[in-house]
């Protein structure tokens, strides 16, 4: 851990003394990259705020006035039947808040299904051992916890 640190801070005063000189650390495992990418399109988010994970509706805006055919082929897909008939800005929060749900909805469905179980009244047992822990895991659910 301390080493890692090392060397980004090595990197960063490298950058700033040397700007135009970028170079890897002694960490090949690390690799210094500008494109971020959405986990849940593959697409390259670097033309949205640097905190964003996802595709969102600027992302979304961006891909369809320069990039279409990509648009055409990846985000359009998303669109649902409902928003087709809706204004354009509304259509790209749409597909913004699918891409989202994409990464959320599995994690959320697996503890609710969960949740439902372990809160069976008529149940005898503890139903906690019969679920996988991987599942737990996924859920965001710990075994010792509950």
């Amino acid at each position: 851990m301390e080493n890692k640190l090392i060397y980004k801070v090595y990197d960063f005063i490298n950058n700033i003394i040397h700007p135009y000189d970028i170079k890897l650390s002694s960490d090949s495992s690390e690799v210094i990259s500008s494109e971020k990418i959405c986990p849940v399109t593959g697409l390259d988010i670097s033309m949205q705020p640097r905190n964003s994970k996802f595709l969102s509706s600027s992302g979304v805006k961006w891909y369809y006035e320069n990039d279409r055919e990509v648009f055409d082929k990846i985000v359009a897909t998303r669109l649902t039947e409902s928003l087709r008939s809706e204004d354009i800005s509304k259509q790209f929060k749409g597909i913004a808040h699918s891409i989202r749900n994409a990464e959320s909805n599995p994690r959320n469905n697996i503890k609710r299904s969960i949740q439902k179980l372990l809160n069976e009244k008529d149940s005898l047992f503890n139903n906690l051992q019969l679920i996988d822990k991987t599942k737990l895991r996924e859920a965001g659910m710990n075994s010792t916890i509950l």
